[in-house]
């Protein structure tokens, strides 16, 4: 339209619409303009001409548009006329699809029709097939149960079970054809009573062949309950038989631990108790396969079936175990022998009137009133534990391996269990809680303080004169001289601690801790190591000696021994519960205490003596023991817990149990025991310190650094430079005073304190003397120099191979070094020193920059006046 719009614009330019409406904006202005009738004439004439134009223009353009449209017609009834053979041929395919569409439906329902037919056809054989399938069965069934062939029996009704459609056997058609003059019974009738029969046969069969303990016989049968769909009937009788077998073995075995005419050895119950669950673990462990082949697919949770079944047997004998213990080892009458022991000797030495000399006699008829034995105790409490660790092991056996979701070994270890109610809820779990727990709990707290009783009554000090014989290599004793005390402490700790953790009862270690801590606190702590430290005081100036090798003692222990007790009565202090050793105590013995044997040497220039004050050799000994208990605490706690919290997972494998038991042993006994001993050892090396040791130390600086001349310090002379007198005084002083506790003192936990603390106050010292030395007589250079030699030597010989100690004497270091440097020197060290960069190689200039002051300004200031 567009096209032909265009051209008639150019053909016929007076129809152009632009043009048009030109013309008659024109015409229409010029009427309105007109103000005369020739105005009006002469527009009516343009009018009259534009009006021709127009339709010339309009005839002209009808003609042209007459002969195309004439033209189209012609060419459209060519095309009609070419498009009514397609018409025809589209007409005749019509009728062809038409005839083809007809035939397809005909097709399509006879198909379906056959499909249906033959589906029927199917049905009818499958229906047909089955009740032959189901006659045939009952007749071999018939015929299997007639002769007791009971596994054909079997196979038959499991396949009418559960093989065949129910409607099927229950069905009308069933009814009519199954029943015949032998088995008159509609199928469902009769299988149920085959079924019935069969199961009471089996029945008897089993529990014939278990009383008879013929093993092929009894799987025989066990295998055919889930065949005729009495799976639980048959996890029954298993559970029954496995009962049988658990009874049997434990009323012998029990039997024959009551019927010993002396009484039931130690460890005779711990030992069937053991055995109890072993063989419980291995019958399950082997007939669990059998039990998830054959009734796995039709009873999937068969095997905690079974479980459910023999636990409450289980719980039964390892009650009647453990009340045959209870019972024939007298327990509820040892219980109250032991609260008729007072404690009189704990409670006498923590009082504030107790007499050492009179001490041995009370302890005499103390021990002549002894009701019950510490040792029968000690049997109680390891075959209580045991008892406790194998039903924990039990425990964690059966949850891992038949309770556990997880399905590999590793996620299972992973996993943090739960002890499933069968067992939290078990007969013996309530016992243990009731009333064998705490019987428990009061033996072992009794055994505990009794045996710290016990071991302070007949307590021995070794000679300390062994470890103070000259010697070329003056080292710490490998083993220090203790008390017997805190050794025998240490193996009783071990070993009730030991029974404890392996119990697996966490409430039990938290009980023990509650309850024996404060007995740690007040009978060991504040009756035995304090009263020991604060009853035998260093004397004022009195220091050890070294003892000359002709004149070491090797004979008799020290005369501390408490006299006419002996220490044979010492309970055996070992644990029954999973092996534990106690190589790590070298010290500890159970029995008699070691005399420790040492080399004998020479020194030349040391003091010596023939015998030190027994106080201060007694303060020596007893500081020892209280480190060593710091020592034996730690090594107990690592020894248990192997310094992790994995170890206890074997223990404690339930929830966050190990979590709770490490970190009670660890914040609540260990790190609170250590404090108290170390706070101990601290305040007695100060009092030590300030009793015995300062004023000779003071004496060493007098004599060092003299304040009655100046020769000392202004020196004029290489020799008097040179001069080493005072220097191998002050050595021979210095071995002589700190060598014994060198050789004596426990070294990581004493010695070295003691020595940082003798550094501290020596590097104080010295500076005050220097301080009021020098700014009396002033220092030249030479005299300088031999300072700075002295003290260098001092430092060396205080601080030995200790390099941090040497830190505490960089004020007088300092000192020294400013008063030996000229003034060049010095206003170089004074440069401001930029911060150390660790990324900064170039350290050495840095370090030439200055030197890193802790001295004030003002302190430089006056001792630089020191020097002239």
């Amino acid at each position: 339209m567009s096209k032909l719009r265009n051209n008639s614009q150019t053909l016929f330019p007076t129809l152009d619409e632009k043009s048009l409406r030109e013309n008659y904006i024109r015409l229409e202005e010029r009427f309105k303009l007109a103000s005369s009738v020739n105005d009006l004439s002469q527009l009516l004439n343009e009018i009259d001409v534009a009006t021709q134009d127009i339709d010339l223009g309009l005839n002209q353009y009808s003609a042209i548009q007459l002969k195309k449209h004439q033209q189209e017609i012609t060419n459209i009834e060519l095309n009609r006329a070419k498009l009514s053979s397609a018409i025809t041929n589209s007409n005749e395919l019509n009728n062809i699809f038409s005839s083809a569409n007809n035939l397809g439906h005909s097709l399509t329902y006879k198909i379906k029709s056959l499909d249906l037919e033959i589906g029927n056809v199917n049905k009818t054989l499958n229906f047909v097939t089955d009740i032959q399938t189901l006659k045939n069965n009952i007749n071999q069934a018939n015929y299997a149960i007639e002769h007791k062939n009971w596994i054909l029996a079997s196979q038959c009704i499991n396949t009418v079970n559960n093989k065949l459609d129910n409607k099927l056997v229950n069905g009308e058609f069933a009814s009519v054809v199954i029943p015949s003059t032998d088995i008159p019974e509609l199928p469902n009738v009769t299988v149920k009573k085959w079924t019935e029969q069969l199961t009471e046969v089996f029945q008897n069969n089993f529990n014939e062949s278990a009383t008879k303990r013929d093993i092929p016989e009894l799987t025989k049968y066990f295998q055919l309950f889930p065949l005729i769909g009495q799976e639980e009937i048959g996890l029954n009788c298993y559970s029954k038989f496995i009962r049988s077998i658990i009874s049997d073995t434990s009323r012998a075995l029990v039997n024959s631990a009551s019927s010993t005419g002396d009484g039931p050895k130690s460890g005779l119950f711990a030992t069937i108790s053991m055995q109890l669950f072993e063989n419980v673990s291995v019958m399950i462990s082997q007939h669990a396969p059998l039990i998830n082949r054959y009734y796995g697919s039709t009873y999937p949770n068969a095997i905690q079936f079974v479980i459910s079944k023999i636990q409450q047997e289980i719980d039964s004998q390892i009650g009647l175990i453990t009340d045959s213990f209870y019972d024939l080892k007298r327990v509820e009458k040892i219980l109250q022998d032991t609260k008729l022991h007072k404690f009189l000797t704990l409670k006498k030495r923590a009082g504030v009137h107790f007499d050492q000399n009179n001490n041995s006699n009370q302890q005499g008829q103390e021990d002549e009133a002894e009701f019950v034995s510490i040792v029968e105790v000690g049997d109680l409490i390891n075959e209580f534990a045991s008892i406790f660790h194998h039903w924990a092991l039990y425990c964690k056996f059966i949850t891992i391996n038949y309770f556990s979701d997880s399905k590999s070994e590793s996620d299972k270890q992973q996993e943090d269990l739960k002890l499933p109610d069968l067992l939290l809820n078990s007969s013996y779990t309530k016992k243990i809680h009731k009333k064998y727990i705490t019987a428990f709990e009061s033996l072992y707290k009794f055994y505990f303080r009794r045996s710290l009783e016990k071991a302070i009554t007949i307590e021995e000090l070794p000679p300390l004169d062994s470890c103070l014989i000259i010697s070329n290599d003056p080292k710490s004793p490998d083993q220090v001289p203790v008390s017997s005390v805190i050794e025998d402490f240490a193996l009783v700790l071990h070993s009730v601690l030991r029974n404890i953790v392996d119990c697996g009862q966490s409430t039990s270690v938290k009980n023990f801790i509650n309850d024996c801590l404060p007995v740690m606190k007040n009978d060991l702590i504040n009756g035995f190591l304090i009263k020991s430290i604060n009853d035998n005081p260093p004397r004022y100036n009195a220091t050890l000696s070294l003892v000359a090798s002709s004149t070491s003692q090797n004979g008799p222990l020290s005369n501390n021994t408490s006299p006419g007790i002996s220490r044979s009565n010492t309970p055996a202090l070992e644990s029954n519960v999973a092996g534990t050793g106690m190589g790590f105590f070298k010290g500890a013995s159970s029995a008699l205490g070691n005399v420790v044997g040492g080399a004998s040497g020479a020194a030349a220039g040391l003091a010596t003596t023939t015998s030190n004050n027994t106080k201060l050799t007694n303060f020596v000994i007893y500081l020892n023991t209280i480190a060593m208990g710091q020592e034996y605490m730690t090594k107990i706690f690592q020894n248990i817990t192997k310094g992790n919290l994995n170890s206890l997972k074997s223990i404690y494998p339930f929830g966050k149990n190990n979590e709770q038991v490490f970190n009670i042993l660890k914040n609540e006994l260990v790190e609170p025991f250590n404090t108290i001993l170390g706070k101990i050892i601290l305040d007695s090396l100060i009092n030590f310190y300030n009793q015995s040791l300062k004023n000779k130390i003071i004496g060493f600086i007098n004599e060092m650094f003299p304040d009655t001349t100046d020769s000392a310090y202004i020196i004029y002379s290489s020799n008097s430079l040179n001069d080493t007198s005072s220097i191998l005084k002050f050595t021979n002083s210095w071995q002589s005073l700190i060598r014994p506790y060198k050789q004596s003192f426990h070294k990581s936990l004493i010695y070295d304190k003691l020595c940082r603390l003798l550094v501290v106050n020596v590097a104080n010292l010295i500076e005050k003397k220097l301080t009021m030395v020098l700014n009396k007589f002033r220092i030249n250079e030479l005299g300088a120099l031999k300072l700075e030699k002295d003290l260098s030597f001092i430092i060396n010989e205080v601080c030995e191979d200790n390099y941090e100690l040497r830190e505490k004497f960089l004020r007088l270091t300092q000192l020294v070094l400013l008063i030996g440097m000229d003034e060049d020197e010095y206003e170089l060290s004074i440069q401001n020193k930029p911060p150390k960069d660790d990324n900064n190689e170039d350290e050495d200039d840095i370090e030439l920059l200055g030197i890193n002051w802790v001295l004030t300004p003002q302190e430089r200031n006056q001792f630089r006046k020191y020097r002239i």
